[in-house]
């Protein structure tokens, strides 16, 4: 029996919802919140409108109480692998019992309907867990993307800017089809100092406790670089 179950992560879709928040946040209206009195109108700018980008996943990548949420996940996530891995091998045990009887035995049988019902209980208990760390995940995501909708909504606001851009600032690889792809639909072709994401992440991270040490690198999903931040994920087990 094969047991694997991992967490989603979806940092794409948030442009879109970004995207919906720009207007209340040109009116003053913090994202979020209910409508109220209308706010004075802002001097006009020079000419047109004055206009940012930001790398949200970027942003994600390098919060640090977003990075602690998701590390206590995946500790739950390991915790819980090691019970799978400890009651998988009391069903091998259980397994090879059967060799003790013969196929045609009421022994035999009643093992195996034991096995059955061991190995149910296991897919079950795997596939609670499973939906529970997923929604655990979904709520972090949500939580600090609406940290992240508020604090741009307040930067924007103090600078005069009335529209903020996603964007993504890594560099294309040429030899990497998936990279050059998304850099082809990618929704900014220039900007020039126009990005915000440093600001916006020095306020989001300015009362959090310091990071711990990033350790090894485990591979493209988890790397330290800056693609879209991935979810922890639990290997496979026999």
């Amino acid at each position: 029996m094969r047991v694997n179950f991992f967490t989603a992560t979806v940092v794409a879709g948030l442009v879109a919802i970004l995207g919906l928040t720009q207007q209340a946040n040109a009116q003053g209206v913090a994202p979020g919140a209910p409508a109220a009195r209308p706010a004075a109108a802002p001097a006009a700018a020079a000419s047109g409108t004055n206009v940012a980008v930001i790398d949200v996943a970027h942003i994600f990548k390098n919060h640090t109480r977003f990075n602690g949420m998701m590390m206590d996940i995946k500790k739950d996530i390991e915790d819980f692998e090691a019970i799978v891995r400890n009651e998988q091998k009391k069903f091998n045990a259980m397994r090879e019992e059967l060799v003790q009887f013969k196929p045609s035995s009421i022994e035999y049988k009643q093992k195996e309907e034991e096995l059955a019902r061991v190995q149910a209980d296991l897919q079950v208990k795997v596939g609670i867990k499973r939906k529970e760390f997923l929604e655990q995940e979904a709520a972090v995501y949500y939580r600090v993307y609406r940290e992240v909708e508020q604090a741009v909504g307040v930067f924007a606001q103090r600078n005069r800017i009335g529209l903020v851009l996603r964007y993504n600032g890594d560099d294309i690889k040429q030899e990497d089809r998936a990279s050059v792809l998304q850099g082809v639909n990618r929704a900014v072709v220039y900007q020039m100092n126009l990005d915000i994401t440093e600001f916006v992440l020095q306020m989001l991270n300015a009362n959090a406790p310091a990071a711990p040490a990033p350790g090894p690198s485990p591979g493209p999903q988890g790397s330290i670089s800056r693609p879209n931040p991935v979810g922890p994920q639990v290997p496979r087990t026999r």
